[in-house]
């Protein structure tokens, strides 16, 4: 409970942290991740690193051509279909759900009436095996033609000292705006849309939540790919 505690309060000093000219959590999908740079090919890496990020995402598209992700919780399955115009985050995604990185976390950001963001929780298995996975981002990947429709999932990242709108590798969120969230077209990519389930987003969307919007009551996931 004290872990829990110091965690939300930091990942509350984070979000209102970040937010440059924004105001209020209606407006932005935060994270606290660091820059990626260079490059090494190969899935074999034992570590994904600012050098070999982007490389090491192309080469894992190739041999994981998956795009289809099911989200199981206590209030339901969501499923996810993942696009092929983003494909660095794509082979992400995929990755960090065989790697069973998403079944380590939950729900932990609830925004009344904008989003559910999932990819993080307080427990020391995600801390080890998002240390084992690496310390990367993934370099923006904006799709023209798809804007933050209800439904539509896309990846959090860092607003300061971030240019580039690179991505985090770990936290994703689900609009639940009936209207959109469309000012945050072309600041964060969008990666998917919920096929099925939105009415589980819902219901997650209406959970009490404390002041840095963290589930009272743990909304966990476990993830897996379908197809």
């Amino acid at each position: 409970m004290v872990f829990r505690l110091v965690l939300s309060s930091l990942l509350f000093a984070c979000i209102f942290a970040c937010q440059d000219k924004k105001t209020t959590s209606q407006e932005n999908v935060t994270s606290s991740e660091v820059t990626v740079k260079k490059k090494i090919p190969t899935t074999k890496v034992s570590r994904i690193t600012h050098e070999n990020a982007k490389d090491f995402l192309i080469q894992y598209g190739k041999e994981n051509s998956e795009r289809k992700v099911l989200i199981e919780t206590d209030f339901g399955n969501i499923e996810i279909e993942l696009y092929e115009e983003a494909p660095l985050h794509r082979a992400n995604f995929i990755h960090i759900v065989k790697r069973g990185f998403l079944n380590t976390t939950s729900f932990y950001r609830v925004a009344k009436g904008f989003v559910i963001q999932g990819g993080n929780s307080d427990g020391w298995d995600m801390s080890r095996l998002k240390r084992q996975i690496g310390d990367f981002q993934v370099p923006a990947e904006f799709i023209p033609d798809l804007k933050h429709q209800y439904g539509a999932v896309g990846m959090a990242r860092l607003w300061k000292n971030n240019p580039d709108k690179k991505s985090t590798p770990w936290e994703f969120y689900i609009v639940v705006d009936p209207k959109g969230s469309h000012h945050l077209d072309n600041e964060h990519t969008i990666i998917g849309r919920v096929t099925k389930g939105m009415d589980v987003a819902e219901k997650i969307n209406l959970v009490e939540v404390d002041q840095s919007e963290w589930p009272i009551n743990d909304v966990y996931m476990k993830a897996s790919v379908i197809d």
